[in-house]
């Protein structure tokens, strides 16, 4: 389980924190001694990443997300050459630089920390993941419990008087099928529910002197027990009103307690719209630090595809030299880091599957991010990659514009849902995560991004036409792209007026 890791790297943090000040405070330990330390520190590191990668390999198919998760962490961890700095404290110990080490250490303490909340988002992911899958079981069981009343009541409606204490046993299967549900619900939510045994609230005022209290009853529930409890009540007054063939009283009853299961149904309901918003939140939120990055990224590399393009502008014959390419090859790897942020982003946006329009227009900068790394290493630096990468920046921007709509939107919403009023019954539906409006503007985008690529390979098909010789197979799979992103576009549109999407 991800949360052996967690704990793991909890364990070497504070082991790391207690290694840190005996440096500080103790700096005439033994160099031999302190190394010693370091260099078990270092190798159990190592084996936290081969924990990690195996972890990530066996959750690949059954949990793709956790899996991505994991895979990240360890993206990290090489990005931030951890293992190489934890060797070089062990050397830097070694040569008795002590307060090198110290400011190394303190360094290194802060990646873990970050390392480790990364691992412990993992575990929380996961039990958000487990409540909502309970909630939504105790919803279709509660769905069952609330037909079964309706249609009892119905029948109490119908039936002659002489007839209704043999819908007695009815109710009470129905009473019992809620109270598996209640114990089920009590189990899930760590509490104890009243016993059916227990004396109710009448009887306890009639029978009970004033100052005794009901044994075992817990001081506080939650408001879905609550509502339970009281549509126990309400069948066990049914089941006797029954018995007694007292049609109005049975009514009453059997109303009262769907009534109280309808209140606990707008209950889980809003536990699941809770849940909802919390997943919805933690995406943007992940989404809005994604954006951000590549957007760093794409302009810095912009930067420098300008200043190498001004360079050969201004002294051709250095295209052929090795540094030109050494330096469009750096540049290349650079880009591939924002093809790989890219492919994060949209393993984030299809496991959400509300924003459409968002995931095709990162698949389209994803293409023009591959197109320009292409170039890059091609040494084909002019106008036509800056304006490509000036379309990728754009794209990005634009999504990150929306991303951070939507997260002032959930704000609000998160902030106004304990005042707002639930309605009853339908359907509870669930908030996409890049508003209509929003994803209309990058279908916009969108379009005009393929009628400018459009334009350019007319233009640049015409000029090798010129050539007899002219080999256009290189076009082929540029103009299919540009071929789906528009019947993508075309989809997408088609899906939003008949409703699919929304």
């Amino acid at each position: 389980m991800p949360s052996s890791a967690s704990n793991f790297l909890d364990d070497m943090l504070q082991r790391f924190f207690i290694l840190a000040l005996v440096i500080a405070c103790t700096v005439s330990l033994h160099a031999q001694e302190l190394t010693d330390k370091q260099r078990n520190l270092a190798g159990r590191f190592v084996q936290l990443e081969q924990i990690l990668f195996r972890l990530a390999e066996t959750s690949g198919s059954s949990n793709p997300h956790q899996a991505t998760l994991l895979k990240k962490a360890l993206l990290d961890s090489k990005d931030k050459l951890l293992v190489q700095r934890f060797d070089t404290l062990v050397n830097t110990i070694e040569r008795r630089q002590l307060s090198e080490a110290v400011t190394g250490q303190a360094e290194i303490e802060q990646d873990l920390i970050l390392l480790l909340r990364l691992l412990e988002s993992v575990d929380r992911e996961e039990s958000r993941e487990r409540e909502k899958e309970a909630i939504q079981e105790f919803l279709k069981d509660l769905e069952e419990i609330l037909h079964n009343e309706r249609l009892l009541r119905h029948e109490t409606q119908q039936q002659d008087s002489q007839h209704l204490p043999a819908l007695e046993q009815n109710q009470q299967d129905i009473r019992m099928q809620a109270q598996a549900l209640q114990e089920r619900i009590a189990e899930h939510e760590g509490t104890t529910p009243q016993s059916e045994n227990e004396p109710s609230e009448s009887d306890s005022q009639n029978n009970q002197p004033q100052d005794s209290q009901p044994q075992n009853r817990p001081q506080e529930q939650s408001p879905s027990q609550q509502a339970m409890e009281r549509a126990l009540e309400q069948m066990r007054e049914a089941e006797q009103q029954l018995q007694q063939a007292e049609r109005e009283g049975a009514i009453e009853a059997q109303e009262e307690a769907i009534a109280e299961l309808q209140r606990l149904k707008e209950e889980l309901e809003r536990i699941l719209r809770q849940i909802r918003e919390e997943e919805l939140m933690q995406t943007l939120e992940k989404l809005e630090a994604r954006f951000r990055r590549m957007i760093q990224q794409e302009q810095g590399i912009r930067v420098q595809t300008e200043r190498l393009m001004n360079e050969l502008a201004a002294t051709p014959a250095m295209r052929t030299e090795r540094q030109i390419q050494v330096r469009a090859d750096r540049l290349g790897i650079e880009q591939q880091g924002v093809i790989d942020d890219a492919e994060a982003a949209l393993v984030l946006l299809r496991e959400d599957g509300t924003a459409q329009a968002m995931v095709e227009s990162l698949l389209q900068s994803r293409f023009d991010m591959a197109d320009v790394k292409k170039r890059l290493e091609q040494i084909q630096i002019d106008a036509v990659t800056l304006h490509i990468e000036d379309a990728i920046i754009e794209a990005l921007k634009e999504m990150l514009e929306a991303v951070q709509s939507a997260i002032e939107e959930a704000r609000e919403r998160q902030e106004n849902a304990e005042n707002q009023e639930q309605g009853e019954g339908g359907e509870m539906g669930e908030e996409p995560l890049i508003q209509l409006l929003a994803e209309l503007r990058m279908i916009r985008s969108m379009q005009r991004r393929v009628n400018d690529r459009t334009a350019r390979y007319d233009t640049e098909i015409k000029q090798m036409l010129e050539n007899p010789d002219a080999d256009l197979s290189p076009f082929k799979q540029a103009v299919e792209e540009l071929a789906r992103q528009q019947n993508r576009i075309s989809r997408i549109l088609h899906e939003i007026r008949i409703g699919r999407i929304r």
